[in-house]
């Protein structure tokens, strides 16, 4: 049996550690090399890292510096023949580093990507990869795997989850077409960067049925947190990757896919504005809100954007478009108090 790495970034998160390390401590496949990074913690994570007594742990301490630069410290650490990315605030069934080793071992692949579930307060969802048990070869990757990670595309459910927590990855691919992940400070996905690279690089994926990955809704994670640059990070994504689809020619494959990504995020960060223009300051948010309407690439995507959404969010697209900034305004209050 091959030796699997797990990586698993740690930064102030002494409440769900043990729930995440003794879920990997505990997976049936037991040729593992666990890495935890503490990336400068300042709660008692870093301590804890330190207590587990397990000879397979590597615990590393390091400044600062966020998800992704973290993640490529443990890549360099590495010394597996595939490689797992597990995020510390989440955990995984015993049996997902299993299913997915002998799901790639089967079907000779070099890659395996399984689906998960989505951990709320009050209930489970099952979020099954749409291709499950689907061989997919070289000259099919890009327009097969990769076109899909890039988003959405209307109301079809062909979309494959982006984020590497739920993938296992051959190192060997990693290290020698010398593949890293950029800062969120940067972009605010580094998962699709490092995914774009990747799967231009991969010889055989398998996509798997397993949905051993739990990822938690926790309170106050990067996607919920109220971030004022949201759209204008999301706005440098969507242009860096119109660059990279042209460059790899799937550019005609997932032009859909970024416009409704960024419509949509575009609608959440207005939404967010409104929710918390008490904290802001009202002047301040209807003045973010104004700024987004106008910004020149969402207004060029709007131009000719008809992709099938709901009703809801058509309206909104088309407040955004118009320029109907207090319409708009009132229409998010009213999401925000009554969630229609």
């Amino acid at each position: 049996m091959d030796k699997i790495t797990v990586i698993v970034p740690v930064y102030n998160v002494e409440q769900y550690l043990d729930r995440c390390v003794n879920s990997i401590l505990n997976q049936t496949y037991r040729n593992l090399e666990i890495i935890l990074l503490d990336d400068g913690s300042t709660d008692n994570s870093g301590k804890l890292c330190d207590s587990y007594k397990d000879e397979r742990i590597v615990v590393v301490h390091k400044k600062n510096e966020g998800l992704g630069l973290t993640r490529n410290v443990g890549i360099k650490k590495a010394t597996g023949k595939y490689i797992v990315f597990i995020d510390s605030d989440d955990y995984i069934d015993t049996t997902m580093i299993e299913n997915l080793y002998l799901d790639l071992k089967k079907n000779n692949a070099d890659t395996c990507i399984g689906g998960f579930k989505r951990i709320y307060k009050d209930r489970v969802v099952n979020s099954v990869n749409p291709y499950a048990g689907k061989i997919v070869e070289k000259n099919e990757i890009l327009t097969s795997v990769l076109s899909k990670m890039f988003g959405k595309s209307g109301n079809n459910n062909d979309y494959l989850e982006m984020s590497v927590w739920k993938v296992l990855f051959s190192r060997d691919i990693i290290v020698r077409n010398r593949i890293f992940f950029p800062s969120e400070r940067e972009f605010i996905s580094e998962d699709i960067i490092f995914d774009t690279e990747y799967y231009s690089n991969a010889n055989r994926v398998y996509m798997s049925s397993d949905v051993g990955y739990n990822y938690c809704d926790n309170e106050g994670t990067l996607t919920t947190r109220y971030n004022p640059n949201r759209f204008e990070l999301q706005e440098k994504l969507y242009l860096e990757l119109d660059a990279r689809a042209k460059k790899l020619g799937i550019y005609e494959n997932v032009k859909a896919r970024i416009d409704t990504t960024l419509v949509a995020i575009a609608r959440y960060s207005i939404k967010l504005e409104q929710k918390f223009s008490k904290q802001n300051g009202r002047r301040k948010a209807f003045s973010n809100i104004k700024r987004i309407c106008n910004n020149s690439t969402l207004e060029k995507v709007l131009l000719d954007y008809n992709l099938e959404e709901s009703k809801k969010s058509k309206v909104v697209n088309d407040l955004i478009k118009n320029k109907n900034y207090h319409l708009l305004w009132y229409t998010m209050l009213l999401k925000n108090r009554f969630g229609i």
